[in-house]
């Protein structure tokens, strides 16, 4: 099967799935806000977005790639085009992945693929750049595998498949890595080589950025509790676990996982998937998956969260790994070829007196669906789209025709809002990506009692500025020009300025003109190195896209 040719059944089955999770947001205006997920109309550009800045870059260069896209298309397209696409990616992917099976098995994999617990519960959290790595992991395993067997004709796959993922998300880029390094080193210096070359080459863009940046993190042991995998129902995490289910945020768990039965059934789809390998298992594949579950569920073991604990001290990055049940998603890939064998096996058993086998091959095909009912359109048509008031605009607009300076958005506590125009979902601070300039919010996480300390150093600064006698003069002191009041929620005192907007979702306070700008590289070469990185993992992508059209073996991993 050949790049060019998409089978129409599971293009056809990708699209009905991709619709029936989506549909809300594709059917009308407006968008969806809820968690990490925050667009805007038009998102501005800023050195924060390719980590030129010292901040810690989380969203790096995905938000850079937001950017220039809602520079020509309003964002609330941007946003759509970015979660169908990615949907469609991992429904061909899967069918990809196992493309040496019939149609029925092949749909399997794709309903398995696009619908699970994991799916749903980043999609709620609302964390879509992490979701579109994972829908990519079907096209890195088939690309890493291909450079295991041909190294030239693998590499240009290669190279393309794993810095999609790393422009998704750091962590997206880490788990892309793995899958390509498992499935594809071999006992060759010249592959290992280009192997080696292509994983660094395609996660430079956030990975420079991120050893030097000047942002803290917290490895301690309370962190690792708060992230924890938890489990959904009575029967505890790990079965949570093997269903592909778990989260720590148990707030946006479907109603049907707290049910033990439907967790039970959900461990039997994956235990049909196992048995569905026939002991033919690609063993590259059982490491990956493995290793998997083993991180995901390493907080929930016995001295689990000390281990933990005691290596983030000794290398505090391992704060990378709190949220331990996103890198669960590299299990499905043992998982697609397993259910797709199940379905194969089903079907070869049809026969006169024995065609209740072709239902069983039909169950296979909706059984997550059927598991799994509360991601069907938006949460059952509970998100609802939002759009912003006109304040904001009004806001941007002022701030804009002034020296953007630094803003500091009240209240200073936390940075997830609740907004009446949202219907009070909680959602991160849409500011820093609405407004231009440096845009700053307490970024602290409170996770069910457990504060997490700021990570960015000016942050802490601005805490204690609005604590002192004179709020206003410690804020100018630290380059800060105005100060932005969401209401609706508790903001604290405000620090005396003129009032420049004052609509009513906002107040903008003008606190005049700083003392000294606000600057955050100037003096170093931190530019020039992250520059240097975005350049190669740009070349390597671009590379791997023009050498793309070597042919290729047929056939599918596991």
């Amino acid at each position: 099967m050949t790049a060019r040719r998409i089978p129409p059944a599971d293009l056809a089955w990708t699209v009905l799935l991709t619709f029936v999770v989506l549909g809300p947001l594709l059917v009308g205006r407006g968008f969806w806000l809820f968690g990490d997920m925050v667009f805007v109309p038009e998102q501005p550009w800023k050195d924060t977005w390719l980590g030129l800045d010292g901040t810690l870059p989380r969203a790096v260069p995905m938000d850079a790639v937001v950017s220039v896209l809602t520079q020509v298309l309003p964002g609330e397209v941007v946003q759509r085009l970015l979660l169908v696409a990615a949907f469609v990616a991992g429904g061909l992917g899967a069918g990809r992945l196992v493309a040496d099976h019939r149609v029925p098995a092949r749909l399997a994999a794709i309903s398995l693929m696009l619908w699970n617990p994991w799916v749903h519960e980043r999609l709620l959290m609302g964390q879509w750049a992490i979701l579109a790595g994972y829908l990519l992991l079907p096209w890195v395993a088939v690309a890493a595998t291909r450079l295991r067997d041909d190294v030239r004709c693998g590499a240009p796959a290669a190279a393309v498949a794993l810095v999609l993922s790393a422009v998704c998300s750091p962590s997206s880029g880490v788990m892309a890595a793995f899958v390509a390094v498992v499935l594809a080193a071999r006992r060759e210096v010249r592959q290992l080589a280009v192997l080696a070359g292509l994983v660094v080459a395609a996660n430079l863009s956030w990975l420079v950025p991120s050893l030097l940046a000047d942002a803290r993190t917290d490895a301690s042991r309370e962190v690792f509790e708060a992230f924890a995998a938890r489990g959904e129902s009575g029967l505890g995490a790990l079965p949570s676990l093997l269903s592909l289910g778990g989260t720590w945020k148990t707030s946006i768990v479907a109603d049907e996982r707290t049910y033990a039965v439907v967790v039970l059934l959900s461990c039997a789809l994956t235990a049909v998937a196992l048995l569905g390998l026939r002991g033919r298992a690609d063993p590259r594949l059982a490491a990956v998956a493995a290793v998997s579950l083993l991180l995901a569920a390493l907080p929930t073991l016995p001295g689990g969260v000390r281990l933990l604990a005691a290596l983030g001290d000794a290398a505090p990055a391992l704060a990378f790994l709190r949220d331990s049940h996103r890198f669960l998603a590299p299990a499905v890939l043992l998982l697609l070829p397993g259910i797709a064998g199940a379905v194969t096996g089903a079907l070869d058993r049809v026969r006169p007196g024995r065609e209740a086998m072709a239902a069983v091959a039909g169950l296979l095909v909706v059984a997550p669906v059927l598991l799994l009912p509360s991601l069907a359109w938006g949460e059952l048509g509970g998100l609802e789209r939002a759009s912003y008031p006109g304040d904001w605009r009004d806001v941007a607009d002022r701030i804009r025709g002034e020296d953007p300076a630094r803003t500091v958005v009240l209240p200073w506590a936390g940075s997830y809002r609740g907004f009446d125009w949202n219907d009070d979902r909680a959602v991160l601070d849409p500011a820093p990506r609405f407004l231009p300039g440096e845009v700053l919010v307490d970024d602290r996480v409170v996770v069910e009692g457990t504060t997490i300390r700021a990570e960015d150093p000016v942050a802490e600064e601005v805490t204690g500025a609005l604590t002192a006698d004179d709020p206003a003069a410690a804020l100018r002191g630290r380059g800060v020009r105005w100060v932005l009041v969401e209401k609706g929620m508790p903001s604290g005192p405000v620090p005396q300025g003129e009032v420049a907007v004052d609509g009513d979702e906002m107040t903008l306070v003008d606190l005049g003109a700083p003392d000294e700008p606000a600057r955050r590289t100037a003096g170093d070469i931190r530019p020039l190195l992250v520059g240097i990185g975005h350049v190669v993992s740009a070349a390597t992508l671009l590379a791997g896209l023009v050498l793309l059209r070597c042919p290729h073996r047929r056939g599918s991993v596991g």
